[in-house]
């Protein structure tokens, strides 16, 4: 057999795949190197698939081929128990005290501010943080010394001058590392210390001030250095993230997927008219209009990049230590710990099974491989195979499905909801007695009770613009859907009159009958019925009261006090159908009612504030509670819900941001109940469980015959 002749020339003209960067990797799949750059960078350098899942997702992103550099933080961050402790400070100081500065971030020490760097130096940034530490020397053997500080504008703990020096050494070496021609950063040299609260209320000091007392900073011995970058457009920017999802009804408005975070102007959120604002998508980069109340403001190190971790403390397991030194498989660090809790900054973009020059994040640290792979964002991208990524596919490709953890649940990619178990009916429960003339038997024997409840599923929020779609040129009613309803009542003006006065959709109204039927038995006692005047909120309430079998037998009370806030609503009051054209249209509604607030007055409040709007709200509430007895049935709008009970129970009025926050929580026919307890009205479970269901698009029958 012949063999094969020695060569003298050993000058490989190929590279091996494996020994291919990531860089070199996607140049070769056609994409651009500056795009690539810009992926790799925005993704932590964590490897090709998400980089190349990165491009995909951001195909409709219009600054992906500008040349803005990221910009890059250094911080040091506490884990362990005093971590535990900062968020159970956060949570509560936010809870009880509203959003202030503080909530913005991760708890960490500065240690270098923001400093820009081209996407190029991403990686190199990343590796010079553990280079640095290897250089100083010695780990930390023993708590941090944080020195409490309580101002009027300012608390936290300041770093003893010992701690702080050694701090500032890093911070200095760092600085010394990375600098060069295209990087300019300085170290945070000023006072180090660990913000608690800033930008808060001056009468919310002393409630901030007696949680931060109750912090105990000699458990602070584990801390850690983190490298984070933000996109650039985070600067002024608020952070919210997507609590319900939404799909464009319009070219201009942008999708919305639970897991993302939305870029917001402030000024844009606060001056929004109608509820809506425009933002920018953080899995998308793409821009759009979307309805603020669909979301919820979170700190902005939310949707940063996390590049690197390296440990400070000694510790039982070092919180980075070589592939050499773990368990690998495919990438997945192998550990029998068991798992952290959850943390307030554990989603990140950028993640994935590849690790950055051979180091892992252990289970102790607060970011840790494991938790990344599990339970952040993972390349779960319904996308083409890679191999068939190139620039001139690139712009053909579909958005992509994503599964992301929210920092506010371990395991959001299976939303569990935990029911409550019905109300049993009590011995001394009294089940209505109606006469013909609406009387009602009132039971002595239970506290006095009202119901609030939100509107069922709209047909304007679930189509979009469905008017010009669904009446021909003669204004008739055509249906376009099974959800839609199959008739529409006859009002003066068709179809205007619809489009500041939505139906409901067939769900919304089976929504309120289930919450009827469950009031039924539970046994529910109403008394009395009032309603707001549109006519989603009178087809729920009607639905409702068929589930409670009370139709014929009570009569709606229509309120417009109880209507929504008159800042949405620029032109007035909507052209609501009258009692006669509800009438005729087979709605049982009180023509003998003499509303506490007529329409005429209502218009006249088109300027109120937020607080005039919970006092109104408010007040209608209180002249029905005097007006009657027994308990009240109402069923209204989202912010209803909280408008007519915050001063019942003896809270004051949100802002206008706190009620934003507030109406997101508050899903269709969601059902509120105050009770009256020795004197006093407090908020109370409901009588029957809520109602919950899932997301169901639109099917095109002609995307089977697609090729």
């Amino acid at each position: 057999m012949a063999t094969l002749p020695p060569r003298k020339n050993l000058t490989p003209t190929r590279i091996s795949k494996q020994h291919l960067t990531p860089l070199q990797t996607l140049l070769q799949m056609g994409f651009q190197k500056h795009r690539a750059e810009k992926a790799l960078a925005s993704t932590g350098n964590r490897g090709v698939q998400i980089a190349s899942d990165w491009l995909l997702a951001h195909v409709n992103d219009n600054t992906l081929d500008e040349c803005t550099p990221r910009e890059y933080i250094l911080y040091a961050c506490p884990t362990g128990p005093f971590l535990q402790q900062l968020e159970e400070f956060w949570i509560k100081s936010r809870m009880m005290c509203g959003w202030n500065g503080a909530h913005n971030y991760v708890p960490h020490i500065t240690l270098v501010s923001f400093f820009k760097a081209p996407d190029e130096c991403s990686l190199q940034l990343s590796k010079a943080l553990k280079q640095v530490v290897d250089m100083t020397g010695a780990l930390l053997d023993r708590p941090i010394k944080l020195e409490l500080y309580v101002s009027q504008n300012f608390m936290g703990f300041f770093v003893a001058e010992d701690d702080a020096n050694y701090l500032k050494r890093l911070a200095l070496q760092y600085v010394k590392e990375v600098s060069n021609s295209t990087i300019s950063l300085e170290p945070h040299v000023k006072s180090l210390h660990l913000t608690l609260a800033y930008q808060f209320p001056q009468n919310q000091f002393n409630t901030l001030k007696s949680l931060v007392e109750s912090l105990d900073a000699s458990c602070a011995s584990n801390w850690e250095l983190r490298l984070y970058s933000r996109d650039p457009r985070l600067a002024t920017k608020q952070v919210h993230k997507v609590v319900y999802p939404h799909s464009p009804h319009e070219i201009d408005e942008l999708e919305l997927r639970i897991g993302d975070y939305i870029y917001l102007s402030s000024d844009a959120v606060d001056n929004s008219s109608d509820g809506w604002a425009e933002g920018i998508s953080w899995l998308t980069g793409s821009h759009g209009h979307l309805p603020v109340n669909y979301t919820e403001r979170t700190a902005e190190s939310d949707a940063w990049t996390l590049h690197r971790v390296v440990q400070l403390s000694k510790s039982i397991t070092p919180s980075l230590s070589s592939a050499e030194e773990i368990d690998i498989v495919d990438g997945h660090s192998i550990s029998t710990e068991a798992e952290d809790q959850p943390h307030r900054d554990s989603t990140h973009i950028g993640l994935h099974t590849e690790l950055i020059e051979g180091t892992s994040f252990n289970e102790d640290s607060e970011q840790s491989v494991e938790k990344y792979l599990r339970k952040t964002l993972r390349p779960c991208l319904d996308l083409s195979s890679i191999n068939q990524h190139n620039q001139s596919n690139l712009q053909q490709q579909t958005t992509p499905l994503i599964e992301i953890t929210s920092m506010s649940s371990p395991n959001a990619n299976d939303i569990k909801v935990e029911p409550m178990p019905a109300t049993a009916p009590k011995s001394d429960d009294t089940l209505s007695q109606h006469s013909a003339d609406n009387s009602v038997s009132i039971s002595s024997n239970r506290n006095r009770r009202i119901y609030i409840m939100r509107h069922g599923e709209r047909v304007d929020f679930t189509f979009g613009t469905w008017i010009p779609y669904c009446f021909d040129e003669f204004n008739n009613y055509m249906r376009k859907d099974l959800n839609m309803p199959k008739t529409l009542p006859k009002r003066q003006y068709i179809p205007e009159g619809w489009q500041n006065d939505s139906p409901l959709t067939n769900i919304g109204l089976y929504q309120a009958r289930l919450i009827g039927d469950a009031l039924a038995e539970a046994r529910v006692q109403i008394d009395h019925v009032f309603c707001s005047p549109a006519y989603r909120c009178i087809q729920t309430c009607t639905s409702a009261l068929e589930g409670l079998k009370l139709i014929g037998k009570t009569h709606i009370k229509l309120e417009p006090g109880l209507f929504e806030w008159m800042a949405w609503y620029p032109e007035g009051v909507p052209d609501w159908l009258t009692k006669d054209e509800l009438t005729e249209a087979n709605f049982t509604i009180d023509h003998d009612y003499q509303p506490f607030m007529t329409i005429s007055t209502l218009n006249e409040a088109i300027k109120e504030t937020t607080e005039d709007f919970y006092t109104r709200n408010y007040q209608v509430l209180k002249k029905i509670i005097e007006n009657t007895i027994g308990n009240i049935f109402i069923v209204a709008h989202a912010t209803t819900l909280d408008t007519c009970t915050r001063q019942l129970i003896g809270e004051a009025p949100r802002n206008t941001n706190e009620l934003r926050q507030v109406i997101h929580k508050i899903p269709y026919c969601s059902l509120a109940n105050v009770e009256e307890i020795d004197g006093q009205w407090k908020l109370v479970e409901p009588d029957c469980l809520p109602v919950t269901h899932s997301k169901n698009p639109r099917f095109e029958w002609n995307a089977l015959t697609a090729t």
